[in-house]
């Protein structure tokens, strides 16, 4: 029986010899599996599956070598990609066109090279430290006045804060309004326009300066966030002062 269960490893480590394979990624995104001969000076010399030729690659044109059962060697410095829903992914671009990009990435896996539409980018910052923006404002001539508009919306419901200040100042209005005078004070805030529209994480945040029919919009859709923001905070803070009046006087 234990020669028996000997024989069958034995089997069994002959196959995983046999048939382990290396893998090279060129900077083009092309894979190789065969067998790494010999690595030295800069070069290495490979043996492609199913062949006995034998082939000298520079280093200079690879990524990666995942030698079989052996930790990766990766050759190349990560560039890093921002999506605009937030996404940070560090990976190494291998090509860009006008349409979409081609990245290469490995977090222990090898997998295939995979292409990004350019709509969905927000920005790439390459290992060199030089960064290319993918803004929608560079694409701002291609959409009519309707899409601007629901543009707008959309990122000024996402994008626009209310300032601190606004809301501090209605919870204490709202505290002090056993007068009238704070009422009126508070209400006229929140109606108030609002001026900061500005928002570095927006990411066609360039079209307020650029698209008259963008900013309109997005200051219409800013105002409601500000008058909602701004009225939730004056009762609160009168609704505090309320309670605490008559938590006093029971």
């Amino acid at each position: 029986m234990r020669n028996s269960i000997k024989l069958t490893l034995a089997f069994f480590c002959l196959g995983v010899g046999v048939f382990a394979q290396d893998t090279l990624i060129k900077k083009s995104g092309d894979f190789l599996t065969g067998i790494v001969v010999e690595q030295v000076d800069g070069y290495l010399t490979f043996r492609a599956k199913l062949s006995e030729e034998l082939n000298l690659i520079s280093l200079d044109d690879l990524l990666l070598i995942k030698k079989a059962n052996s930790p990766a060697e990766i050759l190349y410095k990560n560039d890093t990609l921002i999506l605009k829903n937030g996404a940070i992914i560090p990976l190494k671009i291998l090509a860009i066109s006008p349409d979409s990009i081609s990245y290469f990435r490995y977090n222990g896996h090898i997998t295939t090279p995979v292409t990004t539409d350019q709509k969905d980018i927000l920005l790439i910052k390459f290992a060199n430290g030089t960064v290319e923006n993918y803004s929608d404002y560079t694409l701002a001539s291609k959409f009519s006045k309707e899409q601007l508009v629901k543009l707008a919306q959309s990122d000024a419901r996402i994008y626009y804060k209310t300032g601190t200040g606004v809301i501090v100042g209605e919870v204490l209005l709202g505290i002090s309004s056993i007068m009238f005078y704070p009422m009126v004070a508070g209400i006229t805030i929140a109606c108030v326009k609002p001026t900061k529209l500005d928002n570095p994480l927006n990411p066609n945040n360039a079209l307020l300066k650029s698209e008259p029919d963008y900013k309109l919009a997005y200051a219409k859709e800013a105002k409601k966030r500000k008058v909602k923001d701004a009225l939730i905070s004056y009762f609160s803070g009168l609704a505090g002062i309320i309670g605490t009046i008559i938590i006093l006087v029971q």
